[in-house]
């Protein structure tokens, strides 16, 4: 085990399912759904060309009031990292589209209702994409470009609006393309996750050039209330991807370039798992369910880290695994899984497929317009354990 260090401003935060359960994260049914100077954060409404009222309508927010905000000084990101948004309505009749198991053909699987099995979710991506919030039957409802290359982490709020990472740093946007919030790193380095947690928190993994890695529990003033600081060696971008905090109170980080690992709220290293180059996520269980990048595989692990269920390069039919990005667990068993085709140079593959656990395909999604697709929330109020999606 590596030497670890930690630094805490206050006590953390209990984190128990019952304040999950009260913090209700992210259902449709209640969404309308280092160093402090190298730190910052900002408040503020941008642009909202190409959004306006119709967008906080189609997402029910309630609240689109901010000030004027910018970038924040001291905190810049490189040129090729600047702070760009714009949320538009889609045009609903793009003929590449094809979302749902309607396009599988034999793969397409039945609802508990006989009929086709059908999603409303929101995407982030890698190199290549845009967010939106795209509709059951494949129309997008939003779509939130960024000049960042990256936004490997997003999550659609009670209040309805949306909190993302996109590299150099998080924001949390209103469905009136106001920013509410921001925090942006350190020049250097990079940010690929942010979580929800209870007490208006959000869990943020930075990476850092000198192979240094931090958990930050955080609220929208950028106020850091607990610090778990990880040396595990690389770049800026060979670590961190996204990491997530467990009903247990601690964390489960997965490493780009590495495995997924745990760690307690003082920073000691309580397991490695067999991989996990993008999530590792807590079951009710207590199982965890791990994507393991470059892998080309997944696995479920039991909480003696044996595997108990995983699905290999090749196990899909027409589902080749590439990067195995984004996963969600869905309440009837099923798993959402984001097949980021990146290193492969790209695919005309779907780019996300739900799996029984048979590994039978039941849904999936092919739009060109959503680019490479590296993870998901869906958003289903079924698919939730209790208000909460587990991804």
């Amino acid at each position: 085990m590596r030497p670890l260090s930690v630094s805490r401003r206050r006590s953390a935060v209990a984190f128990t399912w019952i304040a999950l359960l009260a913090a209700g994260c992210s259902t449709v049914d209640s969404a309308s759904t280092g160093d402090a100077s190298a730190r910052s954060a900002s408040s503020g409404s941008e642009d909202s060309s190409g959004g306006g009222g119709s967008n906080g309508d189609a997402l029910g927010a309630t609240d689109a009031s901010a000030s004027d905000a910018g970038a924040p000084e001291g905190a810049a990101p490189s040129a090729d990292a600047t702070v760009d948004g714009s949320l538009a309505a889609k045009d609903s009749s793009a003929p590449e589209s094809e979302v749902g198991a309607d396009a599988s053909g034999d793969d397409a699987g039945s609802a508990g209702d006989g009929g086709p099995v059908s999603h409303r979710f929101l995407n982030g991506f890698s190199d290549k994409g845009m967010l939106a919030i795209v509709n059951a039957d494949g129309t997008h409802a939003w779509d939130y470009t960024i000049a960042q290359a990256e936004a490997n982490d997003a999550w659609l709020l009670p209040n309805g609006d949306v909190v993302l990472s996109f590299i150099a740093g998080v924001r949390e946007v209103t469905p009136a393309k106001q920013t509410v919030w921001q925090y942006m790193a350190p020049a250097g380095a990079e940010v690929h996750s942010v979580q929800p947690l209870p007490g208006a928190l959000f869990l943020i993994g930075e990476s850092h050039s000198d192979g240094t890695s931090f958990l930050y529990e955080m609220d929208k003033t950028a106020t850091i209330s607990h610090t778990v600081k990880v040396t595990l060696g690389g770049g800026a971008h060979a670590q961190f991807r996204e990491v997530r905090k467990t009903p247990q109170g601690t964390y489960i980080t997965s490493q780009l370039n590495g495995k997924a690992m745990e760690w307690d709220a003082n920073g000691m290293l309580l397991n490695t798992y067999p991989c996990g180059s993008f999530v590792g996520i807590r079951l009710p269980d207590g199982n965890t369910l791990i994507s393991c990048g470059d892998d080309h595989r997944l696995i479920e692990v039991n909480p003696q880290n044996a595997i108990v269920w995983q699905v290999g390069q090749n196990d899909i039919p027409g589902n080749t695994l590439f990067f195995v990005a984004g996963l969600q667990r869905l309440p009837n068993g099923n798993t959402v899984v984001c097949n980021w085709p990146g290193h492969a140079g790209g695919s005309t593959q779907p780019q996300v497929f739900e799996i029984t656990r048979d590994k039978k395909v039941v849904w999936q999604v092919r739009d060109a317009s959503l680019g490479w697709i590296s993870n998901i929330e869906i958003l289903d109020p079924a698919a939730t354990f209790n208000g909460m999606p587990l991804r």
